[in-house]
C-alpha cells in the first residue's frame, strides 16, 4: 500500500453548491424573456449547448495545475504565462467587460422590478441609490460576509424558486409552447453565457480542492447540471404561463421590447400578491448575492491592477473605481438590463471563458482532443461575433410579431 497521503481537499458537495450559487444571478431571470421570440424548443436547445461549452472550458481551467498552484496572480496572468501578453490584456479587458457589466445588469434588473410592481413613493433614481447604498455596503465587507451568508442565501433561492414553479403550474399551457422560430435563437446566446458564469470561482476551486482534477470536474459537472436543471425548469415554466402577445404588458414579446425580467410579467399576469412578493425575494437574493460575489471580486481585481499599472494601492480609490461607473451607467440608462446582458455575455465571458480557455485546450490537445477545442472556438467565435454585429448595427433583431398573432391571448 502506498505511503502517500491523498488529497483532502474541501467536499464536493459543499463545492457543487458554491457552483451552483455562483451562476444563478440576473442570467435566470433574463433568459425566457430574451430567448422568448425563438420559442420554448429552441430555447431549450440553446441553453443546453451553452451548458455543455461552459462546462467544456470549465472542464479546460480546472485542469491547469498552475491554477491550482496559486502560482499565477488571477486569470489574466494565467492566461498571459500561457498565451503570451496579448491574451493578458485582453483577458483583462474582458475581465473588466464583465464586472462592470454584471454589477450594472443588477442594479438595473433590480430597480426595474421594485418600480414596476410597486407604487413606491420614491422617483426611480431614488430607489437605484438606495440599492446600490446596501448592495455596494454589504460588498465593502469582502468575501468573510458572502462566505458566512452563502448557504442561508442558496437555501432562500432553492425555497423561492420551488415556490414559484408550484405557483406558476396551475398556469401553465403546454400549448403555448408550440411555436419556434430558431432564426431568433442566436441573439440569446450571449445571455445564456451569463447564465452560466461561475468560472471566475475555479481558481478558488482549484485551491480549496488541493489540486484534485477528478474531485474539481465532479463538483463542477453536479452545480453546473443543478443549475441547468434550474434554468430550463424556469424557461419552460414562463414559456408555458405567458403568452408571446398580448395587448397588456403581460407577454414575453412586452417584456422583451421594454427590457423587463420574467417576474415582472409573471407577476402582473397573475395579479398574486403571494406570487409577486415570493418573487421578489428570488429575484433580489439572486442579484444581491451575485452583485456581492462580483463586487468583492472586482475590488480585489482593480487593487492588483492599479498597484501593477499605478504604482497605487489605496482602497478608497478602489472602491469608487469598482461601484460608481455601473451606478452612473444604470441611472443614466435605466432599461439597460438586457441590452448589457448581452455585452457581457457576447463579448466578455465569450473571450474570457470561451474563446481563451478553448484556445489553450488547442494548443494543448492532441487529436480528438484538438478537434473538440476547434470546435469550442468556432463556437464562441460565432458567437462574439453575432453580438459584435450587434452592437455596431451591422445586424438588427425585431420579431415579426404578426407570426405569432394566431398565439395571441
Amino acid at each position: 500500500m502506498s505511503s502517500e497521503s491523498p488529497k483532502t481537499g474541501a467536499p464536493v458537495f459543499t463545492m457543487s453548491l458554491m457552483v451552483t450559487g455562483n451562476l444563478l444571478g440576473a442570467g435566470i431571470l433574463a433568459l425566457p424573456i430574451n430567448f422568448g421570440p425563438a420559442g420554448l424548443y429552441p430555447t431549450l436547445f440553446g441553453i443546453v449547448l451553452v451548458w455543455a461549452l461552459m462546462l467544456y472550458t470549465a472542464f479546460v481551467l480546472a485542469a491547469q495545475p498552475d491554477l491550482a498552484c496559486g502560482e499565477t496572480g488571477g486569470l489574466p496572468s494565467f492566461f498571459g504565462a500561457k498565451l503570451g501578453q496579448g491574451a493578458k490584456w485582453l483577458a483583462v479587458a474582458a475581465d473588466l467587460v464583465i464586472f462592470y457589466g454584471v454589477l450594472t445588469a443588477y442594479l438595473t434588473g433590480t430597480t426595474t422590478i421594485l418600480v414596476n410592481l410597486f407604487h413606491l413613493p420614491i422617483g426611480r433614481m431614488a430607489v437605484t441609490v438606495c440599492y446600490f447604498v446596501v448592495a455596494a455596503g454589504l460588498a465593502s465587507f469582502g468575501m468573510g460576509l458572502l462566505r458566512r451568508c452563502n448557504a442561508a442565501i442558496l437555501l432562500g433561492m432553492t425555497v423561492t424558486f420551488l415556490a414559484l414553479i408550484v405557483m406558476l403550474a396551475g398556469h401553465m399551457d403546454i400549448a403555448r409552447a408550440g411555436h419556434m422560430r430558431f432564426g431568433f435563437m442566436p441573439a440569446a446566446l450571449p445571455v445564456a453565457l451569463t447564465a452560466f458564469l461561475f468560472h471566475n470561482l475555479i481558481p478558488t476551486l482549484c485551491r480549496e480542492m488541493r489540486g484534485d482534477v477528478a474531485a474539481m470536474r465532479r463538483s463542477i459537472l453536479y452545480g453546473s447540471l443543478l443549475g441547468l436543471v434550474m434554468n430550463l425548469v424556469w424557461v419552460t415554466a414562463v414559456f408555458c404561463t405567458l403568452p408571446m402577445e398580448s395587448p397588456k404588458a403581460t407577454s414575453i414579446l412586452g417584456a422583451f421590447a421594454h427590457n423587463l425580467p420574467a417576474t415582472v410579467p409573471l407577476s402582473i399576469l397573475l395579479g398574486s400578491q403571494l406570487f409577486q412578493d415570493v418573487g421578489l425575494v428570488f429575484a433580489i437574493l439572486a442579484m444581491t448575492a451575485a452583485f456581492l460575489a462580483n463586487g468583492v471580486a472586482l475590488q480585489g481585481f482593480l487593487l492588483d491592477l492599479t498597484d501593477t499599472c499605478l504604482g497605487l494601492r489605496n482602497t478608497v480609490v478602489t472602491w469608487l473605481l469598482a461601484f460608481m461607473p455601473p451606478l452612473v451607467v444604470s441611472m443614466v440608462y435605466p432599461d439597460i438590463f438586457l441590452v448589457v446582458m448581452n455585452l457581457v455575455g457576447g463579448v466578455g465571458i465569450c473571450l474570457l471563458f470561451g474563446i481563451l480557455p478553448a484556445l489553450l485546450a488547442y494548443r494543448q490537445g492532441l487529436g480528438g482532443k484538438k478537434t473538440l477545442a476547434a470546435v469550442a472556438i468556432l463556437l464562441f467565435g460565432l458567437i462574439l461575433g453575432f453580438e459584435v454585429a450587434q452592437e455596431f448595427g451591422l445586424t438588427h433583431i425585431l420579431p415579426d410579431t404578426e407570426y405569432w398573432h394566431h398565439f395571441r391571448e
